[in-house]
């Protein structure tokens, strides 16, 4: 059996411990705003509430930091995300034409090594692919928005109980509850657009079946595989590494089994 290498799962590897830190800070921060927004609600005393406001300011302050914890570290994963993705097209160049690009290649990656050199490779390493990203992606909707609703609930008491006390401080709490549903929002698109690709990789791969590619045929293989890494590009999302590690088994067999329904072998 071939060993798996897979060069740049390195980056994928810090990507994910960076997101992994921002949603740390995103925990924080909702955990101290629910707390901010309880406090005041409780029936204590004098005393106890003398005694805790110094402490007041210096939890607001680590709510700030921890909100601008989340959104840098976000932005410093969609970064990192480009040029990790830039590494992945370029192994999948090599692997499908044969070329030296990359400075290391996978091996084992692809289930297509018997394919020769050339288009109908490229796209049905580009298919295998997005085979494997909708079944991840529809994995990660529902807990995508299960973070959505149980995130935005400490972050909307506090900004409908406010009443614009301190206007910075609301931008930011309005600011993360937007974020968060629109990353849901991108993910729903961005598995409809995928899974709608699927159909016409599947479609034009049966199509062409065992003939020899004519000059006619590049397009109708290269415009899913460009349609493809345009979605990526656009969605600019990190697939959830223990969804994929989970159920890679499971889609991998799910995915043999569509290579052999497409009649190209």
């Amino acid at each position: 059996m071939m060993n798996k290498i897979v060069p740049f799962k390195s980056n994928y590897k810090t990507i994910r411990k960076i997101e992994t830190t921002a949603f740390y800070f995103l925990l924080s921060a909702a955990v101290i705003i629910g707390i901010l927004w309880l406090a005041p609600k409780l029936n204590l005393n004098t005393s106890i509430k003398s005694f805790l406001f110094p402490f007041k300011e210096f939890v607001k302050s680590l709510s700030y930091v921890s909100m601008i914890g989340y959104l840098g570290l976000s932005i410093i994963a969609k970064i990192l995300f480009k040029d990790a993705e830039k590494n992945k097209r370029d192994d999948l160049i090599d692997n499908s034409f044969g070329t030296s690009y990359s400075n290391e290649n996978s091996s084992g990656y692809y289930n297509n090594e018997e394919m020769p050199f050339g288009i109908k490779k490229l796209a049905l390493n580009s298919y295998e692919s997005s085979f494997h990203t909708e079944n991840t992606l529809k994995r990660m909707l529902y807990k995508m928005s299960l973070k959505v609703l149980l995130f935005a609930i400490p972050f909307s008491l506090s900004i409908f109980t406010s009443g614009g006390e301190n206007i910075v401080r609301l931008l930011f709490e309005i600011s993360i509850p937007i974020i968060l549903l629109l990353q849901l929002i991108t993910t729903i698109v961005f598995f409809n657009s995928i899974k709608n690709l699927n159909e016409r990789f599947k479609i034009e791969l049966i199509n062409i079946g065992k003939s020899t590619l004519e000059i006619k045929d590049y397009s109708k293989l290269l415009i899913p595989v460009m349609e493809y890494y345009n979605i990526k590009s656009w969605a600019n999302i990190n697939l959830d590494e223990k969804i994929f590690e989970k159920h890679n088994t499971e889609i991998s067999e799910k995915w043999l089994n569509r290579k052999g329904n497409l009649g190209i072998e």
